[in-house]
């Protein structure tokens, strides 16, 4: 029973020690694109847009990792505004945060020197 205990201890240790930081911070991400994608309006997008980088601002605060694909999803709306200087900035961002995106990220960079 000792033995038990004395186990338990750093396991319920860790497992509290991880809950009290989230990983990352969506706010309404799932609530925006949702009404986003049920009603494609100019207003619906402006909308998520605006949600996207309240995310980016609360992780900042937070001082944890932009979830992944925000950067990246950012980057590909100003690319279809054809602000493309924003473009690159915010898949770059993508790209840095998380590099396993580069190869997708990537393809959306191709299309914006395509453009220019």
């Amino acid at each position: 029973m000792k033995i038990f205990i004395i186990k338990l201890i750093p396991l319920l240790f860790f497992l509290f020690s991880c809950a009290t930081q989230p990983m990352y911070y969506w706010g309404n991400y799932s609530s925006s694109l949702y009404h986003y994608k049920k009603n494609l309006t100019d207003e619906k997008l402006e909308e998520h847009k605006n949600s996207l980088l309240e995310i980016i601002n609360e992780s900042n605060k937070l001082e944890i990792k932009v979830p992944p694909g925000v950067y990246g999803e950012l980057g590909y709306i100003y690319f279809n505004e054809n602000n493309l200087s924003k473009s690159k900035e915010y898949i770059a961002l993508e790209i840095k945060t998380y590099p396993e995106s580069k190869y997708f990220m990537n393809q959306i960079l191709l299309k914006i020197d395509e453009n220019n």
